[in-house]
């Protein structure tokens, strides 16, 4: 699948700025963006997941751009059909194992989730061998265990793109 980045963002603190300019596209099944610390990478993976809004630019996979600013176009992180794992993992510190994997499986509005939805969860739970944690929070875990629910959480919608920071 192709995916194309161009933006450019500036970012303001009390007493920095910071001004990132991204253009990459790539048709690999694996892309790998390397550089030091502070240069940007999480940014722009935020904004390939639609949770940081450029300033200027498009972002496209394949022939479905998910941001231009020229167009107007701007698909909500929701509809954008990506998994995306921070670096905190930002695991909600109030749900268990299997409320933070079935969190992307919810409806707006609803509270509980589908007979299907809970067996996929079921499933998701067996695959990443997190059966015997599931009723417990995010405190209660290991760092690796933490990032395996992250993993889960993001991989259960079965996205078209996998962001991992």
């Amino acid at each position: 699948m192709k995916i194309s980045v161009d933006i450019k963002k500036q970012l303001y603190s009390r007493r920095r700025a910071f001004s990132l300019e991204v253009c990459f596209s790539s048709e690999e099944d694996f892309v790998v963006l390397f550089g030091p610390s502070g240069a940007g990478k999480s940014l722009t993976l935020q904004a390939i997941a639609g949770l940081m809004t450029p300033d200027w630019g498009r972002i496209a996979l394949g022939d479905r751009a998910l941001l231009d600013t020229e167009k107007k176009i701007n698909v909500p992180a929701r509809s954008r059909d990506i998994g995306y794992v921070p670096q905190d993992y930002a695991l909600f510190p109030h749900l268990t194992v299997t409320e933070n994997v079935g969190f992307g499986l919810k409806k707006p509005w609803h509270w509980r989730l589908a007979k299907r939805d809970r067996q996929r969860v079921e499933e998701v739970l067996e695959i990443f061998e997190l059966r015997e944690l599931q009723h417990s929070l995010p405190r209660e875990l290991s760092g690796g265990q933490q990032q395996r629910v992250a993993l889960a959480r993001a991989l259960i919608r079965h996205p078209r793109l996998l962001l991992l920071d």
